[in-house]
């Protein structure tokens, strides 16, 4: 059973999606958070927006599912396709609806974008675990990806609780945050986030994400099976048009195969979104704080 005919055609399409990283780098401010415009007619309720936003993914999984002839889903994928909707219970519902304070406004544009994302994701995900899911037999590499997601997942739901902490009275805050009395700040209501792996790093909650979804592609994909035979990728290519000399030159570029599955294309997507936005949100910090660590990175402990 082969995938349906949209199937290759989005995959190859998000495969452009990172392109956009020197851009928001160089660029521009996405408008939310601590770059939102606080005047902006295009801005609405964040909360809402978000777990609207966020909802399109869960929601495409599903209907995905439902909709489109596939095999029977393994246990393996299973399992996967119960922590992916988990996840976005989380981030959909319970995150922006129940636990958070009141955010920024998004912009209009922002909400529309994180939206499209998550409909090529959602499809594109579920796609994968059906058609081209991990092995039968649950194994130890299957298992490492499990804690994985488990480890990631849980340090960003607690690193996201201590910025709400931020912004909740203090009878109200649901996990230690370790604020100083004398947080010299020039941002108004933010202030210096501690507490885990804040110490090291400026955005612990994006360093957690990209464990969890790292560790997820890692359960989710074989490494022994190509996804994209080069024939059927020549095949499509042709079918659009494009001279054969450039489908030649595309067949013998060597790239590990199983790194085209769904899954990798959302951490690649992922850590090329929230990169430019860690780096710039860290010099953002630096400015804002006269007593902001030096010695603490933005993103990667140690690192970057």
């Amino acid at each position: 059973m082969i995938p349906p005919p949209a199937f290759f055609p989005t995959l190859l399409t998000f495969h452009l999606f990172p392109f956009h990283a020197p851009i928001t780098y160089f660029g521009f401010d996405a408008p939310f958070g601590r770059f939102s415009s606080k005047t902006s007619n295009l801005n609405i309720n964040g909360n809402v927006a978000w777990a609207i936003a966020e909802l399109v993914s869960p929601i495409t999984f599903i209907t995905t599912l439902l909709i489109n002839p596939h095999p029977t889903l393994n246990k393996p994928s299973r399992i996967l396709a119960g922590l992916y909707l988990a996840h976005y219970g989380h981030r959909a519902i319970i995150s922006p609806l129940i636990l958070s304070p009141k955010r920024s406004p998004l912009h209009v544009i922002v909400a529309l974008a994180m939206g499209l994302f998550n409909v090529f994701n959602g499809y594109l995900v579920a796609m994968g675990l059906a058609f081209y899911p991990p092995q039968d037999e649950i194994n130890f590499k299957f298992w490492i990806g499990i804690a994985g997601w488990a480890l990631g997942f849980l340090g960003n739901v607690y690193h996201d609780e201590v910025l709400n902490d931020l912004r909740r009275e203090p009878s109200e805050r649901l996990v230690t945050s370790h604020l100083p009395e004398d947080d010299d700040s020039k941002s108004g209501r933010y202030k210096i986030p501690r507490g885990g792996l804040f110490k090291y790093i400026s955005f612990p909650n994006y360093f957690s994400e990209w464990i969890e979804w790292s560790s997820f592609a890692l359960a989710a994909t074989s490494f022994s099976t190509p996804l994209i035979p080069l024939p059927l990728l020549s095949n499509l290519v042709m079918k659009t048009g494009i001279r054969s000399n450039i489908v030649q030159t595309i067949s013998k570029i060597w790239w590990p195969s199983y790194l085209l599955h769904p899954t990798w294309m959302f951490v690649l997507a992922e850590i090329t979104s929230m990169l430019p936005r860690a780096l710039k949100g860290h010099l953002w910090y630096k400015e804002k704080f006269d007593n902001y660590p030096k010695d603490r990175k933005a993103v990667i402990p140690g690192l970057l």
